[in-house]
């Protein structure tokens, strides 16, 4: 079904049953489940009241001053407005706190990422800071957990491309810059990927070893950390698409509750977002923030 398949905040048989309800409109008519769309068509959704999915909205102050605001999101926290989250997002909420005026945010994380968030106060310093991260002049630092014994240092230079042999629409793929060679993709498909780990530990969870790394994108590409662990054979604890079973992922999305702890070894992604460091554009000194590792991974 081309709209389970192209919005999966909703599962298949939510959507089924949206059909039913008359609330997706083709062409300005009521479709049915199965009519089979033409390219060129229109889609209209008639949504009625939604209910937001419950977020955890605590967030932490981690640094301000008259031109920057950081603040530390949880792991179960989406950055701005998309699918099912209208409201129950780290944007809107902070609209909402008489502390701040409008946040312009200048960087994303994945809902299940936890740690530092940056905003501007106002347009011009958004405009500054976002340029540093175009510019890769913002270190950032992130802590993961993965199953496996990693290597003690990892650099990880390469492309990611959709993955074209997953289930999932968004999934994707790293490989390196050597075997990139073989792959029947065009160039175009190809995004410049580069991370390097260092690993800081072990442990056992759940009977099972896993490593703790330091991660520092050099880049800053979409599921970047995620996808390039994952291709290397070392997913994060708790990644319901890059994680050791993907199907978890379509279950979680068709509205089944796989029991996530048992499967992925955590509820949500085992990944944080530990440090970022630049120089102030407007104070020229330079700034590191750290945010503490969340209570909900592994000791």
């Amino acid at each position: 079904m081309f709209l389970a398949n192209r919005f999966t905040y909703q599962s298949r048989s939510v959507w089924r049953k949206t059909l039913e309800e008359g609330k997706i409109l083709v062409q300005g008519k009521i479709a049915k489940a199965s009519y089979l769309l033409k390219e060129g068509e229109e889609i209209l959704y008639l949504p009625g009241e939604i209910e937001e999915p419950e977020v955890k909205k605590e967030f932490r102050v981690l640094y301000e001053d008259d031109r920057f605001l950081a603040v530390e999101k949880s792991g179960d926290l989406p950055v701005h407005g998309a699918g099912r989250y209208r409201k129950n997002n780290l944007v809107d909420i902070l609209e909402a706190d008489p502390r701040f005026q409008r946040p312009y945010l200048i960087h994303r994380l994945d809902r299940e990422t936890s740690g530092v968030v940056l905003f501007g106060k106002d347009p011009e310093a958004a405009f500054r800071l976002s340029d540093l991260f175009a510019k890769r002049k913002v270190r950032k630092t992130y802590i993961a957990y993965v199953w496996g014994s990693f290597p003690k240092k990892k650099k990880a230079i390469g492309f990611l491309f959709t993955d074209p042999s997953s289930q999932i629409r968004k999934k994707r793929a790293f490989v390196s810059s050597e075997e990139s060679k073989d792959l029947q993709i065009s160039p175009e498909e190809l995004e410049s990927s580069e991370t390097s780990f260092l690993k800081l530990g072990e442990g056992i969870h759940q009977g099972k070893l896993f490593s703790k790394l330091l991660c520092l994108p050099k880049t800053g590409r979409l599921h970047q950390i995620r996808a390039t662990l994952f291709s290397l054979g070392f997913p994060l604890l708790g990644d319901k698409i890059y994680g050791k079973d993907e199907n978890v992922f379509i279950e979680f999305i068709q509205g089944e509750a796989p029991d996530l702890l048992s499967r992925l070894g955590m509820s949500r992604q085992a990944l944080h977002s530990r440090s970022v460091a630049f120089v102030h554009p407007f104070q020229k000194k330079r700034i590191r923030i750290l945010c503490p590792l969340p209570e909900d991974f592994p000791k």
